[in-house]
């Protein structure tokens, strides 16, 4: 509640930034995944908009955001499909290749239990082969075998 407030008088546009991942994760230890599903959207928009210092520094701002949002997809109702909506976005695809492949693992458990989303998992599987030299893991691994060889 603190936080909320503060986010609304503050005028620094670092601090409030500051306060709003304060807030998300707050929001995900007392378990209110709604809350904090919204909190991860104010987030994702904010990152997605603002012009940050240096490049760089957006693209470890959104794998921040991914790995917190990591608790809320998984314990979330719609979290599934909402994984791959996020992950599969061209900003933050590029973000888990240059600098977090390990975040693969989650989007290809997302894929494997979530049949709505078939049609995207092709486009996932070409990513796969990609990272396929630089990054193996045993889920994705899985993926590959099943689909590609």
């Amino acid at each position: 509640d603190y936080l909320y407030q503060y986010r609304t008088l503050c005028s620094n546009l670092e601090r409030s930034l500051s306060a709003l991942w304060g807030k998300l994760a707050s929001e995900i230890l007392m378990q209110n995944w709604d809350i904090a599903l919204e909190e991860l959207n104010r987030l994702k928009e904010i990152i997605d908009s603002k012009s940050f210092a240096s490049p760089l520094n957006q693209v470890q701002n959104r794998i921040w955001l991914m790995h917190w949002g990591l608790y809320i997809f998984f314990n979330h109702d719609n979290g599934r499909t909402q994984i791959i909506d996020l992950f599969n976005q061209d900003k933050y695809l590029n973000a888990i290749q240059t600098s977090a492949p390990h975040l693969l693992r989650y989007l290809a458990t997302a894929f494997i239990v979530n049949k709505r989303r078939r049609p995207q998992l092709k486009e996932f599987i070409k990513v796969i082969q990609q990272e396929h030299y630089s990054y193996k893991d045993p889920i994705v691994e899985f993926l590959a075998c099943v689909f590609v060889n």
